[in-house]
């Protein structure tokens, strides 16, 4: 909780709870998160409050607040029944792969039982699941099924919206009485922001400890390979990424996520001074200007081999770093449905992209090291 505007924020809500009803009489126990700035956890007698802050892209100051107990008889007047989530949990509908991955991680992975895009989905539990008619695919965006999801009676649905229109979508679900959790993670740009939402998933399934203890172990070994890359890396490779898509690159920002993976890696992005809150439009030829500069290409689109990338665009050959064929893609873990694991599990293990990057940009600090998420491409000639 680093910048103003969020800490104003912070501080109008607290006082909105503490002046509505907070029928305990003291004032709660309020979460200090380490890195994330889009969740509060406040602790009252009988039950958690959960608000999630700014949802989805764009400026404004929109929140969700959720109320989580074990005893519905321990809430406030008047409080909303559809914000009510009561433990345990038993029947759960993820519209990301991210939130998959946070519930394996957790160990509760076979209370799934519908997911949105089914042929993204790499866990193999899951999958086998899937398979056997066990889990229900409800549909894609502005395509949800929500007759299905109705029928299926989930204790909640965890939402990943790129917009406001995402509440219109889901209003007619939580005025059912489905309490419809908005999730943020994928807006933080620190990944340990990312990861530490897992205490949002701890506190909503009353596996506060786990959760904790996950965060805990990821943090301090995020942070432990972080000091030894800025105590023994003795050169910062210069790096592009991403693919273009009809003529236009779409950059991602110097406050990203994947730039600060590429900073703690070890590595200088080459657009690492660019601020937005969305990825940047840009013409091939304003790329190209930089990118003749690249060290190092990772995130290559879906690019399998370096021939793969000069089919999009022939100009791209001309790039001293696909020539010299210093490509990294992070699909290495892609099962024959097309799930990639980098987007699912990923999330909570940020250590390991962190280490995966670091490997590839400085192998000398991680010698035998074989990447999890990464591959490095190759042209067709050979691979075979």
């Amino acid at each position: 909780m680093r910048n103003t505007p969020y800490l104003i924020f912070v501080f109008v809500i607290l006082v909105s709870s503490c002046m509505s009803g907070n029928h305990d009489n003291a004032l709660p126990d309020v979460s200090k998160n380490e890195y994330s700035e889009r969740f509060i956890i406040e602790k009252h007698e009988g039950y958690s409050k959960l608000t999630v802050l700014n949802p989805w892209q764009g400026d404004g100051q929109e929140y969700f607040e959720y109320y989580v107990t074990g005893k519905p008889s321990d809430m406030p007047a008047g409080v909303d029944k559809s914000k009510i989530v009561v433990t345990p949990v038993q029947k759960i509908i993820c519209t990301s792969t991210t939130h998959i991955s946070m519930l394996q991680a957790l160990g509760a992975i076979d209370l799934v039982i519908g997911v949105s895009g089914s042929d993204l989905v790499y866990n193999e539990e899951l999958r086998h699941r899937i398979n056997e008619g066990l889990v229900y695919d409800i549909g894609y965006e502005s395509g949800y099924n929500i007759e299905l999801i109705y029928s299926l009676g989930p204790d909640l649905i965890f939402v990943y919206g790129v917009g406001s229109e995402s509440v219109l979508n889901f209003g007619r679900l939580a005025s059912m009485g489905i309490p419809v959790i908005y999730v943020a993670d994928y807006l933080e740009n620190h990944p340990l922001a990312r990861t530490e939402w897992i205490k949002v998933y701890g506190e909503l399934l009353d596996r506060q400890e786990k959760a904790e203890e996950i965060f805990r172990s990821v943090s301090n070994e995020y942070n432990k390979i972080v000091n030894k890359i800025s105590v023994e890396g003795n050169k910062r490779p210069l790096v592009l990424l991403g693919l273009p898509f009809k003529d236009k690159w779409f950059i991602s920002p110097g406050n990203s996520y994947i730039s600060r993976l590429i900073e703690d890696a070890g590595g200088k992005y080459l657009w690492a001074d660019s601020r937005s809150d969305v990825s940047i439009p840009m013409s091939m030829e304003a790329v190209f200007r930089k990118a003749r500069d690249a060290d190092i290409w990772l995130n290559s689109g879906t690019a399998r081999t370096i021939r793969d990338i000069h089919l999009v665009d022939s100009r791209l050959a001309d790039l001293p770093v696909a020539s010299e064929g210093n490509v990294f893609n992070n699909n290495r873990r892609l099962n024959e449905y097309g799930g990639n694991d980098y987007w699912e599990s990923g999330t909570v293990n940020p250590h390991i992209l962190l280490k995966d990057i670091a490997s590839i940009l400085n192998p000398d600090l991680f010698p035998g090291y074989e990447p999890v998420y990464y591959t490095e491409l190759r042209n067709e000639a050979t691979d075979r």
